[in-house]
């Protein structure tokens, strides 16, 4: 496979012939058995982490918050901070329908081979397409981000190879169909092995766009969480500018754009990007050898981010059944702390990280520090005492991140999990 032409390259390119080997899909076939339905599902969990760090790398990017901080709008910043949130309530909602058909133990999300490592390829799409690490602007928004949205493949670029998908659409069109006829065949017996206390249904953080997570139980349930992901990423219509906020109990007036809209709007400059930092594309460790302030504060992140998938994957094993009005709860701690986790302590480094530049000697000379999203093998044990110590070592470069409510301080209030 070779990248879109009008797509940059840099680097090594990532193969998915992990996943894809796996968890095997064929297209042509669909969906006739319980293991062709999971592997359809945790494919689609990969496709849905595909996009996280993507696009968290473009809003960490921008520097500003419009044309004006004194009277932004709504600007490209929080549209695509929307997108970031309601990716990671698809990725949850996956995740929720493997573990209402029994399967939770076959999925963490803090695993080497399911972090991914850009450049990458974008499964189930068609022609390929490189996702990268990128700063915001019109180009990557236009050739990556609305690529990876597209409703509809393009009707001159002829069928995908045997066995592929070209859209997560009709991937996702094979899963609901996959689950209609499981569920005529085996009937409840496909929900018989539900653990309910171990799906994701509390704490939400969305300010920006809709949804809420929700319990699966059966295929009703399932394919409302389904048909949340397809409409709020591509669009129940690409004829209809606007989904409703809450897709489950739509409103008249109550309706937000979908992710391929919102991408549209910034590409065509209607919502403006504002000012972006100097980041490179697909940056690695590798490129901030020999800066010892980047590689600190590097470090950091790479392990918080990790942290913070560990603590999902913690968090679907922790059951909820101890969760009630006025009581201590280690789940809805859990679920708390995860958002402290990506609000306080990753997007705070990140913030940090892009506001410096590398040594004049770097490699890289006068580009930002920006954050590389790489899988780092985390301790077995004292994992949070882990990340203090290196927050430790990058407070002497970067020293915003100790002192009162800093990174340093929401770290040892972090569980150790």
């Amino acid at each position: 496979m070779s990248p879109q032409t009008n797509t940059p390259t840099a680097g090594p390119v990532a193969t998915l012939s992990t996943i894809l080997e796996a968890f095997p899909v064929d297209a042509d076939k669909g969906i006739t058995t319980e293991k062709e339905l999971l592997n359809h599902l945790l494919q689609a969990a990969a496709v849905e982490m595909q996009t996280i760090p993507m696009y968290l790398y473009a809003m960490f990017s921008m520097s500003g918050r419009g044309n004006s901080r004194w009277d932004p709008g709504i600007g490209a910043l929080r549209l695509v901070r929307s997108i970031v949130v309601e990716e990671m309530l698809h990725l949850c909602m996956v995740r929720n329908i493997i573990v209402a058909l029994g399967h939770g133990d076959k999925v963490k999300f803090y695993e080497e081979n399911f972090v991914p490592a850009y450049p990458e390829y974008m499964l189930h799409r068609h022609p390929p397409l490189l996702l990268h690490l990128g700063k915001c602007d019109t180009e990557i928004v236009r050739t990556v981000f609305m690529e990876f949205e597209r409703p509809t493949a393009p009707k001159d670029e002829g069928k995908p190879p045997k066995g592929q998908y070209s859209t997560i659409g009709l991937f996702y069109k094979s899963i609901m169909k996959g689950l209609d006829h499981l569920e005529k065949v085996e009937k409840k017996k496909l929900w018989g092995k539900n653990k309910r206390d171990l799906q994701y249904m509390g704490a939400y953080w969305n300010k920006d766009g809709g949804g809420e997570p929700f319990v699966v139980e059966d295929l009703k349930t399932a394919q409302q969480a389904l048909k949340m992901i397809v409409d709020q990423g591509e669009g129940v219509d690409p004829k209809k500018p606007s989904v409703p906020i809450d897709p489950l109990n739509p409103k008249p007036g109550l309706d937000e754009l979908p992710h391929y809209t919102k991408f549209q709007r910034i590409a065509e400059g209607i919502e403006p990007i504002g000012p972006v930092w100097l980041v490179d594309t697909d940056p690695m460790s590798l490129d901030y050898v020999g800066d010892d302030a980047a590689t600190s504060i590097n470090d950091l992140f790479n392990a918080a981010y990790c942290y913070v998938l560990h603590m999902i994957d913690v968090l679907y094993a922790t059951s909820a059944k101890d969760i009630a009005p006025g009581a201590k709860s280690k789940r809805y701690g859990l679920e708390r702390t995860f958002m402290a986790a990506m609000q306080g302590v990753l997007a705070s480094i990140a913030e940090t990280m892009v506001a410096h530049t590398l040594t004049p000697n770097g490699v890289k000379g006068d580009l930002q520090i920006a954050p590389t999203f790489e899988y780092v093998e985390l301790p077995a044990t004292g994992k949070k005492q882990h990340l203090i110590n290196l927050c430790n070592e990058a407070v002497h470069h970067f020293p915003r991140l100790g002192g009162d409510n800093s990174t340093l301080w929401l770290l040892n209030r972090m569980p150790d999990i």
